[in-house]
């Protein structure tokens, strides 16, 4: 069953009948606004920390609609800061990616070292299984999608390597992505489920599409690399843990030559090897979170994910984590049942 939504990202306005909606403003004193923003932002999304610039925060309203396992919210609030912490990460098990589209001002989000500017009509994201901070400098609508993560993981194995990255609005594939999902959302009241879950898929192809094909390149050419570059990295989500994994090996398996492949990643700014080296870490810490597995020693979980040297592995894992793995797993085990 799926209620009709009425939406609009770039004028930010309302979700007709919502599922929710609040306004801090009717159910809290100035005082204690910021701290209802947060907890209604607890209940309806996930479990962060706020804090806001403004001498009083006084305006927080929130319209919540859900749609195929997609959240939409529509958050209109004054200015804040949004700090998602590895004890917000241990108390909440669920995992999600955060796509915020601003309808005014612009937005900012760090996550794993990286940070990004976020327009309206912009496309970036979050991870919520890693800390991350978002900044909203001014009084904004922002349409707030929550993605269910293993859902979009498994259409796009690589989303991890993309948060806090920008997809500009200017981009042909950002737009389409976005229309198609105001479609979604304006005719889900005749969707049936087995609907909803195909247009759902569709999205999230397409949001793969929007995220890797570059705007100004011959889309016939770049949709060819594109299919390849899918096909790599299915093959290293497949292959990650396999001490082999290298450039040659995938070049072999797949019938692509390695100058060839170097090229595909290079017109992202990125090598194959640090592909693979990120899927290895965040193959790492989930298993450093594993409570079940917390026997398992830092050297063990090293040859596990494919590396071969313990004391790279832990120089690499600091890199992308800013700490070490022991360090991660006292921060972030899973808590005792």
């Amino acid at each position: 069953m799926h209620d009709r939504a009425e939406f609009d990202f770039v004028t930010g306005r309302g979700i007709a009948d919502p599922e929710a909606q609040i306004d801090v403003g009717s159910v809290a004193r100035i005082g204690s606004r910021l701290a209802a923003w947060r907890d209604v932002l607890n209940i309806y999304y996930y479990p962060l920390d706020l804090s806001s610039p403004a001498a009083l925060f006084d305006v927080g309203r929130l319209s919540v609609h859900d749609v195929a396992s997609i959240r939409i919210g529509v958050l209109h609030s004054d200015p804040m800061t949004v700090r998602r912490h590895p004890t917000h990460i241990r108390r909440h098990s669920d995992d999600f990616f955060m796509m915020p589209i601003s309808a005014s001002g612009s937005l900012s989000l760090s996550q794993r070292g990286r940070e990004c500017e976020v327009r309206p009509g912009d496309l970036a994201f979050i991870g919520t299984g890693d800390p991350y901070v978002y900044v909203q400098p001014t009084r904004n609508s922002v349409a707030a999608i929550r993605l269910p993560a293993d859902m979009v993981r498994s259409r796009i194995p690589w989303i991890d390597d993309m948060t806090a990255r920008q997809c500009p609005g200017e981009q042909p594939l950002v737009r389409v992505f976005q229309d198609f999902l105001r479609s979604m959302i304006r005719n889900s009241a005749a969707l049936s489920d087995a609907e909803a879950e195909f247009l759902r898929r569709s999205l999230f192809d397409l949001l793969a599409l929007a995220l890797t094909v570059p705007g100004d390149a011959a889309f016939d050419e770049t949709s060819v690399r594109f299919a390849h570059r899918q096909r790599i990295l299915h093959f290293i989500e497949e292959h990650v843990c396999d001490r082999d994994l290298s450039s040659s090996a995938i070049a072999r398996r797949l019938g692509l030559s390695p100058r060839y492949i170097q090229r595909i990643f290079a017109e992202r700014g990125e090598t194959l090897t640090e592909i693979i080296r990120r899927r290895r870490v965040a193959e790492a810490q989930q298993l450093l979170r594993s409570r079940s597995l917390a026997n398992r020693s830092v050297e063990q979980v090293c040859y596990s994910v494919g590396f071969q040297d313990p004391a790279y592995f832990s120089r690499v894992f600091r890199q992308e984590t800013g700490m070490s793995p022991g360090e991660y797993r006292r921060q972030h085990a899973e808590p005792a049942a």
